[in-house]
């Protein structure tokens, strides 16, 4: 279990304005979490993400995951707020 303020993926997805322009990626790669969101939506499977990426672990793989729906929960939970205040 994590501590509240803690997620399953941190430290692991991390971002940084110095360090691939800001961009949302895997700690210690240059490897952006929208790479792995395109590769998955043009029909790309985990298994080949992590044939193709080798240095990638699938518990990174799946921080990136964990971190994207995360990311779209909140951002849905905000405009459900803002519509009933809206």
């Amino acid at each position: 279990m994590t501590a509240p303020d803690r997620t399953p993926w941190d430290g692991i997805i991390v971002t940084d304005p110095d360090v691939c322009f800001g961009k949302v990626r895997i700690a210690g790669t240059r490897m952006y979490v929208d790479h792995l969101l395109e590769f998955i939506e043009y029909g790309g499977s985990i298994d080949s993400y992590l044939a193709d990426y080798s240095h990638i672990t699938r518990a990174q793989l799946q921080a990136a995951l964990g971190f994207t729906r995360d990311l779209v929960a909140a951002k849905r939970n905000k405009l459900k707020g803002e519509l009933r205040h809206g």
